[in-house]
Formats: C-alpha cells, structure tokens, sequence
C-alpha cells in the first residue's frame, strides 16, 4: 500500500467515525425540533430571549441557563411550564452555577 493510500484510508475512517455519533433518526429530530421550539416560544413570550440559553438534546431533554437578573418566580415558573409540555422529556435548570428547580 503506498502512503497517501494509508492516509486516505485513515481519513475516511477518522471522519465517519466523527459523523456518526452526531447523526439523528428522523424520530430523534422532530423530538429535538419539538422540543426546541417550545423552549423558544416559552422565553420569546417571557421576553427572556436574551436572558436564557438552553440546549435540548436528541431526546427532548432541555438544559437552560438562566442569566443572574431573571427573578426566582419567573423562571420557576418557566421551568414548571417546560416540565408540564408534552414535548420535553425533562428539564435541568441553573442559575449562575447552581441548579435553580432540582428535579423531584
């Protein structure tokens, strides 16, 4: 074998295996889809777009961040609206580090 033959091979390997993981069933997707555009209707309709991040996995789990200003009751309130959607499998919250609405 010459050695740009070994090269591509490496290549080819070292990229489908990069790929793979990352790649979601269409079942996986319109989960993931569903999910997120709750998250975001539910901080758009708070105006806490910029106050919030979040990221929702392939299992329609959310991990959102609240930012230090949003108050206790607003975002109580948020993480017990997600956690009542049909949509989200279930939500982590924090707030500066520290998780805001443990799990129960």
């Amino acid at each position: 074998m010459k050695p740009g033959e070994i090269v591509i091979i490496f290549m080819l390997m070292f990229m489908s295996a990069c790929t793979s993981e990352h790649v979601l069933s269409k079942a996986e997707l319109e989960k993931q889809r569903a999910a997120d555009y709750q998250v975001a209707s539910l901080l758009f309709d708070h105006d806490l777009s910029a106050n919030a991040s979040y990221k929702v996995s392939k299992t329609g789990f959310v991990n959102i961040v609240f930012d230090k200003s949003v108050p206790f009751a607003t975002y109580d309130s948020i993480v017990r609206a997600l956690r009542a959607d049909k949509a989200i499998n279930g939500v982590r919250a924090e707030q500066e580090g520290v998780e805001v609405c443990p799990l129960r």
